[in-house]
């Protein structure tokens, strides 16, 4: 079977650690911040987004100032008029200000949109798991999809609620669960070695295993 990109994508992800959906999203978010700080800056199309979601998530305004080499600049034009802006919306405080005064303010600072990173993160997310749905009846992508090591617990649930065939989803069920068995043994015998009697076996595949199970579990750091 002919795969898509994004399907392509994901077999080559099979091979790597971690979630597939959850490494593919960290390059494609990291690529969407460096043309957005580097090209589309003075887009005022950017500026009206920023503002309206009153800056950056957390997650993504520190991505972008520790992991974008020369951000400074970009984030004072945006954050500049994003700062101006919102002293516009609140309006002149007073210390004797009413109810009307707080009323205003709160409705100032409220976002009217959401983050543009997560926007473009969400929007990946969900290309991505159609894609992962869409060839895993496949017998040579399902294949190494069960050799990885699959989705982590959010992008398993979020796959369960796309609108996708019934037995795509119990063939990706299926490997999932067979992935989290074979960790889950891993995970007993890393306990089991841990003991000082058997201090003298060296640890094999299993020596890894409470990393992966964090990133089974919790996914891929500083994605969401």
């Amino acid at each position: 079977m002919k795969l898509s990109s994004r399907a392509f994508d994901l077999y080559q992800a099979f091979e790597q650690p971690g979630c597939p959906v959850c490494r593919l999203l960290e390059e494609s978010v990291h690529a969407f911040i460096e043309g957005l700080m580097y090209e589309y800056v003075n887009e005022p199309s950017t500026h009206f987004a920023v503002r309206d979601a009153r800056g950056f998530c957390t997650t993504h305004a520190w991505h972008i100032l520790e992991q974008i080499n020369a951000s400074a600049l970009g984030i004072a034009l945006l954050y500049e008029g994003l700062v101006r802006n919102l002293l516009e919306d609140m309006g002149q405080m007073k210390p004797d200000g009413g109810r009307r005064q707080v009323m205003q303010a709160a409705q100032a600072l409220a976002p009217k949109g959401p983050c543009l990173i997560c926007t473009h993160r969400d929007t990946a997310e969900a290309h991505l798991l159609r894609n992962l749905l869409e060839y895993i009846t496949d017998n040579d992508f399902a294949a190494r999809f069960g050799a990885s090591a699959g989705l982590c617990l959010e992008h398993l649930r979020q796959a369960l609620a796309v609108n996708a065939p019934l037995p795509a989803k119990n063939r990706l069920l299926t490997l999932q669960q067979a992935i989290w068995q074979q960790l889950q043994r891993d995970l007993a015998e890393f306990v089991r070695k841990s003991d000082y009697q058997f201090a003298d076996e060296e640890l094999g595949r299993e020596a890894d295993s409470p990393r992966r199970a964090i990133q089974s579990f919790a996914g891929a750091k500083g994605l969401r």
